[in-house]
């Protein structure tokens, strides 16, 4: 009763709204650093009645004074917007480190994939309360949902995991359930009819010491809630860098068998991500290596994102890390001919796009990448993301073709002041629109946090005029504040910039060629410009800049 008690109260103070600003609707969940639980949300999945379910999480405060424990959540959304029924699906001495359940719709049910581990987190209300006997087993486990997301049938499998404690390491009292054995269920997708996923079975950690290796686990299960296949493959190493990297889709199938991407995370090698071979009863086959053309110095390859494509192909997109650097981070996004002869180590890229700033710039990591049509897909990313109060940041949504031709590229903020935001997943809508799942804070109030879905009509990609109509920019101009450089990024065509001191007067008139164009303003005065993006003599797009 206490639990329930304390959960009513941390529900109440959760505030949500549907705003319509521009854009056809956004629906927002507002918290702060004072409250004890926040609602966070990471995907969306369209159903077929046209209502929208959330892939979410609803994080608690623990004694390390963050969010830190969650239980997989779910929202659901009608198709202007507004909030039809919310769940965390509460397990009593039980959270979760998938964060996020896997949503899927099943001959017109809604059913969701979670995985769920005893709680090891002793400050946490939900803890389990008996340090000498805990629970022994975690849960997979399969929900199917009424229209109120109540749970109409459930199938749990309980697997028995490894659940050593160290009581008195300073480590456990920040993350108590990453350093006990867990399930982390990172990956699913639909395959003919039935789940195929993947989790890893992890081992706890002695000081850091690990105790054995952490294993692979593929599944197919069906609608039923029954295992039909399994393997495990043990996976040589152990440790909580899973849970941090392995986001969401790293699973295509193909004709023959499955796909799972895996980045390097430790760098210092040639290759930087590796792609693992299974038929379709989970048998190991071979292994080929990703690499960056032409970058041997890259070193990392995380928050992957790959999905088959309709021409036989993978998208894969990923973070890259310039070696011996900790802020840079560019984007990536390759069609990989995956299917290509087994003589080959490296797979072939058959197209490739880098976007990035030189600060911090990151994917939508819960799904970058969705098909509008055979011929055109949504790429969905946020640029200049940096670690610091100073940065303005920018959530991308790039229309692409076949060949990965721009055929327009927007750019979206949370409305308000200095935000700083980043996408986590773009889902194409069947009207031709999009929906952007986002998370932005206040660069100004760092106690101000928002967990939004915002829904942008198909005619918002369409042109200059639809883009603003919708909230939208089609040009941006950073770092703001900035220095001795100022970069205008646009896709428009035969557009040019000019740029005004706060006198009126033109400091700065150049053409834009090429996607990003980088100004010298060496010797320009500190103080506010305003520059203004042409196209075809007709203002496309301004603003205001601060050299400091």
């Amino acid at each position: 009763m206490k639990a329930t008690r304390i959960y009513t109260l941390l529900a109440l103070l959760l505030i949500c709204r549907v705003k319509a600003f521009g854009q056809e609707w956004e629906y927002s969940i507002e918290y702060s650093d004072n409250d004890t639980s926040c609602f966070n949300q990471y995907d969306a999945v369209e159903l077929s009645n046209g209502n929208i379910a959330v892939g979410s999480a609803l994080f608690f405060k623990s004694g390390a004074g963050d969010f830190y424990s969650a239980q997989p959540a779910v929202a659901l959304l009608s198709s202007n917007g507004e909030e039809l029924a919310r769940k965390d699906f509460f397990k009593p001495g039980f959270c979760t480190t998938s964060t996020t359940p896997f949503l899927f719709e099943n001959q017109g049910a809604l059913y969701a994939l979670m995985t769920y581990n005893p709680d090891h987190d002793s400050t946490y209300f939900n803890h389990f309360m008996n340090n000498e006997n805990p629970p022994t087993d975690a849960i997979l486990g399969l929900y199917k949902l009424d229209d109120d997301l109540s749970v109409m049938e459930s199938y749990e499998h309980n697997i028995p995991i490894d659940t050593f404690e160290n009581r008195g390491d300073a480590a456990w009292d920040l993350w108590p359930n990453e350093l006990s054995g867990n399930l982390f269920l990172f990956s699913a997708i639909i395959d003919e009819g039935n789940i195929v996923g993947a989790y890893f079975k992890t081992v706890s950690h002695d000081y850091f010491n690990p105790r054995g290796n952490d294993t692979l686990f593929l599944f197919r299960m069906n609608f039923e809630g029954e295992i039909i296949e399994q393997k495990g493959y043990d996976w040589g190493v152990s440790g909580a860098n899973h849970q941090n990297n392995e986001r969401r889709t790293h699973i295509v199938s193909t004709e023959t068998g499955y796909i799972y991407y895996f980045g390097n995370l430790f760098g210092g090698t040639e290759h930087q991500g590796v792609a693992y071979y299974y038929d379709k009863s989970f048998n190991f086959l071979k292994k080929r290596f990703l690499k960056h053309p032409g970058e041997p110095n890259q070193n990392s390859f995380t928050n992957i994102c790959a999905r088959r494509s309709r021409h036989n192909t993978t998208y894969l997109v990923a973070s890259t890390e310039v070696k011996n650097s900790n802020t840079d981070r560019n984007i990536r996004l390759y069609e990989l001919d995956d299917n290509g002869p087994d003589s080959l180590d490296i797979i072939p890229n058959v197209h490739f796009l880098e976007r990035g700033t030189m600060e911090y710039d990151i994917p939508a990591y819960m799904q970058s990448v969705d098909f509008l049509d055979d011929d055109s897909f949504f790429f969905a990313y946020a640029l200049n993301i940096g670690f610091n109060s100073t940065n303005d940041s920018w959530m991308m949504i790039e229309h692409l073709n076949s060949d990965f031709d721009t055929l327009s590229t927007v750019y979206h903020a949370f409305e308000g002041g200095r935000i700083n935001s980043w996408a986590r997943a773009i889902v194409a809508t069947r009207d031709g629109g999009a929906l952007l799942v986002s998370h932005s804070r206040n660069m100004d109030n760092h106690d101000q946090y928002w967990s939004s879905v915002t829904k942008f009509p198909a005619e918002a990609f369409v042109g200059i005029e639809e883009a603003h109509d919708n909230g939208l920019k089609v040009a941006i101009a950073y770092p703001n504040p900035g220095g001795n450089t100022l970069n205008i990024r646009t896709a428009l065509q035969n557009a040019r910039v000019e740029l005004y001191d706060i006198n009126g007067r033109l400091v700065h008139s150049q053409t834009l060629i090429e996607n990003v164009t980088e100004i010298d303003a060496t010797v320009w005065p500190t103080g506010v410009y305003v520059w203004n993006v042409v196209v075809n003599g007709k203002e496309a797009e301004s603003g205001k800049w601060i050299k400091q």
